[in-house]
């Protein structure tokens, strides 16, 4: 709802003081992104899944490579970012499509939504990912995930801790954690 693809929902999102039903979406979709956890990849190189065809300049490149964890990956493949990926990604392991955070970096969106973007992939890896997200000063990090690793979860300001579509409990990792509720629970059963 947050990146408007959804209008048909009960309740209110408000954007500052103005309701989702009154902004016009085009706007709205225009301030985020969004991995999912499968990514799709067409069936075209590294440089043509990041850029979609559009022109960016060598530096925007640059910057999304280092920024996604993508440079150390694209010195080691054959051709570099001409590397073929494959249908869906076919020649590409699933921590490697996670990386496609750079096609979301490069259009400089201010909101980046990971809805599972770093599950398929290890703890370290994403824990990588994730905190060059969270260095990126412009940028708006809301991450979905079911990941309970404390070194992740602790990088974040502040956790919304959902069940059955209700806000159960918000805070810090710690905050969180000292509470010993519905947040600590589930961590424990998780870990």
């Amino acid at each position: 709802m947050i990146a408007g693809y959804y209008s048909n929902f009960k309740g209110n999102v408000l954007y500052d003081t103005d309701s989702l039903s009154v902004l016009d979406i085009d706007k709205i979709t225009a301030l985020s992104s969004v991995i999912h956890q499968n990514v799709y990849m067409f069936d075209e190189s590294i440089f043509d899944n990041i850029c979609l065809h559009e022109d960016f300049s060598k530096e925007e490149l640059q910057s999304v490579l280092s920024d996604s964890g993508l440079s150390q990956f694209i010195e080691q493949v054959p051709n570099g970012l001409k590397y073929h990926v494959g249908e869906n990604g076919d020649n590409l392991s699933g921590g490697q499509k996670q990386r496609a955070v750079a096609r979301a970096l490069i259009r400089k969106k201010p909101l980046l939504i990971l809805d599972e973007g770093t599950s398929a992939i290890d703890m370290q890896t994403a824990y990588d990912i994730e905190s060059r997200l969270l260095a990126i000063s412009d940028l708006t990090l809301l991450t979905i995930t079911h990941n309970m690793s404390s070194d992740i979860l602790t990088l974040y300001d502040e956790i919304v801790f959902m069940a059955d579509g209700k806000i159960i409990e918000h805070g810090t990792f710690e905050e969180l954690i000292t509470k010993h509720a519905a947040f600590y629970d589930f961590y424990q059963l998780k870990k």
